[in-house]
């Protein structure tokens, strides 16, 4: 057991076990489409990845709840650190001329696309910049939370979302939402990132169901 662990230490068991889980799921599929002997191949194929799987499972004592929480957590970074590249992408271009050349500005009131017409272009580099920097800061977070965590429970996510209304620009009620410089956009920008990462986490853990049954 020892040895193993000391030959696996330089890579990520858990996406080792991902990567097997993934094909087993495929070969599965493959189960039901497939015909013949196509579909024989499959069915060993996968007999086979799930003996794997409750194999380094079982050695490497790695619990599938465990396993499931840390897949989540990872799934939450990808998304904050992609919504931060797009944020700092959109940085760089005029608000309306990106929403004039979407296919949805038919939805939009035409009252809301001459408030956006009207916002000064500092205040929207701002807004996006801030933006892009708390969703990149909320990645961060995860990032940390999950390499120095030996063991991820369904408190994690509680201590993520205090880590993030822990914020000083969240807690700070004065704020004035004007929208004229770079430095108003910039903060408004990072509040309203922070507070859709907040409800981001709780959505994706259930934490209001979790606080209501427990009231």
């Amino acid at each position: 057991m020892d040895y193993r662990r000391r030959m696996f230490r330089g890579a990520k068991i858990e996406d080792c076990i991902e990567d097997f889980i993934q094909m087993e799921q495929t070969t599965r599929e493959q189960m039901n489409e497939d015909s013949g002997g196509f579909s024989l191949i499959a069915k060993g194929m996968n007999n086979a990845y799930r003996y794997v799987i409750n194999r380094m499972v079982r050695d490497f004592e790695y619990k599938k709840g465990e396993l499931s929480l840390k897949m989540k957590f990872e799934e939450l970074e990808k998304l904050f650190r992609r919504l931060s590249h797009n944020n700092m992408e959109q940085s760089k271009k005029n608000l309306y001329e990106t929403i004039q050349e979407s296919y949805y500005k038919e939805d939009i009131p035409e009252e809301a696309m001459e408030d956006v017409k009207e916002l000064s272009p500092d205040f929207q580099k701002g807004m996006f910049e801030g933006m892009s920097f708390a969703y990149e800061q909320v990645a961060n977070y995860i990032s940390i939370l999950v390499s120095n965590s030996n063991q991820l429970t369904d408190k994690s996510a509680t201590d993520l979302v205090a880590l993030i209304t822990s914020n000083s620009i969240v807690k700070n009620e004065e704020i004035v939402e004007e929208s004229e410089t770079y430095q108003q956009g910039f903060v408004g920008g990072m509040k309203a990132s922070f507070n859709l990462s907040k409800m981001e986490v709780e959505e994706k853990f259930n934490l209001n169901n979790s606080v209501q049954s427990n009231e």
